[in-house]
């Protein structure tokens, strides 16, 4: 048992170093102590890599069941990280193994205090002039980032702290929270302008309010709430290919739904026709000095999570993210974790317009994964079947 609580407390050091620094190094800080940002970045992001094997290697132990698995999903996506020089899923699956002895309410907890300090504190330095605000416009709308790298940025963490607020308070959700998540609403508008931001928070508290009554009218109308979490995730999924693969343009009212988002799909198209599928991964040059480097003068965009993963990740390891995506929200309603459940979806809903769907330090709702893996779920058979 000391020792399950010295591995757990290993764990959330390194989640607090990490998660900290994440949102520290992703505002427009130049350099600490005249050292680079981006220098100082990739030396604790190979440290929490080093700590995070050490935890998964040395300091676990694993049933037969629970390595065949963690091998099968692992190979795949070590292969894809090679093929595609993208890291980001590879660190997602280590936090989610290293995850064997935690709880989700301890992560998420912290996760919430991490966000409500230094979201204030990087607000602070930019209002004090101690880092710049990297504003933009949207047409004749002034967009601040209140320090972060960019307005889109301030919208992730604001997004962030509803979710993990949400969850910290599952079991008393009332006026208060919906009114906090109301008023997110209107600062995501009027501040960052982040159009995904405040539309997907938006949702999120249509979606609780409908919740909050659904519960109360009885089984067959929580069913079809269900069914609704689940349906719409696979929609966003399997649209989000399907509209990237065809040329919406051809379609008058198709070409109008991806002018209101960004033009999503269409610059997605492009990249798609640019560099094909294939099975295990590749390099997908999108940034202005990736794309220096091999002569493309096009500008690109990725900003779909899910062509993000089946591009550069490739057919095998996309499905396997996607199928296991829809079974941890399946997972989550058998357990009648509803508000998991739906944040979850949320997520699902936000990778249609942005990347971070699959990336830990966007959707640290991820870790739950490890309730599947380890199964850290006490079910039933019927309820075991029914997954």
């Amino acid at each position: 048992m000391n020792r399950k609580i010295r591995m757990k407390s290993l764990y959330m050091y390194i989640f607090i170093f990490w998660y900290s620094t994440e949102i520290l190094f992703n505002s427009t800080l130049d350099n600490i102590l005249g050292v680079s940002v981006d220098n100082i970045s990739n030396l604790i992001a190979w440290m929490v890599f080093g700590l995070l094997m050490l935890q998964i290697i040395l300091f676990q132990s694993y049933t037969k069941r629970e390595l065949m698995i963690i091998v099968m999903i692992t190979l795949p996506i070590v292969i894809a990280t090679f093929l595609s020089g993208n890291r980001s899923l590879l660190s997602a699956w280590m936090f989610v193994v290293a995850a064997k002895n935690v709880d989700l309410d301890d992560v998420i907890c912290v996760a919430y205090k991490i966000l409500s300090i230094m979201i204030p504190v990087i607000a602070m330095l930019c209002l004090l002039g101690v880092i710049e605000d990297a504003t933009l416009m949207r047409g004749t709308m002034r967009r601040y980032s209140l320090g972060f790298s960019h307005p889109n940025q301030l919208g992730l963490r604001i997004f962030q702290y509803i979710v993990c607020h949400c969850y910290v308070h599952k079991n008393r959700l009332g006026k208060l929270n919906y009114i906090l998540i109301f008023l997110a609403v209107l600062f995501l508008i009027m501040i960052p302008n982040s159009k995904t931001a405040y539309i997907v928070t938006g949702i999120l508290l249509c979606i609780l309010l409908l919740f909050s009554i659904v519960k109360n009218q009885g089984p067959g109308y929580m069913k079809l709430f269900e069914k609704g979490l689940l349906f719409g995730t696979f929609c966003f999924g399997l649209l989000s290919i399907f509209f990237s693969y065809i040329d919406v343009s051809r379609n008058s009212v198709l070409e109008r739904i991806d002018k209101w988002m960004s033009s999503r799909f269409s610059l997605c198209h492009i990249v798609w026709q640019l560099y094909g599928v294939s099975l295990l991964g590749q390099k997908v040059y999108i940034s202005e000095s990736e794309r220096k480097l091999v002569g493309i003068k096009t500008r690109l965009f990725l900003d779909n999570a899910y062509l993000g993963i089946f591009l550069r990740y490739g057919l095998l390891v996309f499905f396997i993210f996607f199928i296991g995506y829809l079974c941890l929200i399946k997972a989550m309603i058998i357990r009648k974790e509803y508000i998991v459940a739906i944040i979850l979806f949320m997520y699902a809903l936000y990778g249609v317009m942005e990347s971070g769907l699959y990336m830990i330090s966007h959707n640290i709702f991820l870790i739950t994964f490890s309730s599947l893996l380890y199964k850290k779920m006490a079910w039933d058979n019927r309820q075991i079947k029914e997954l």
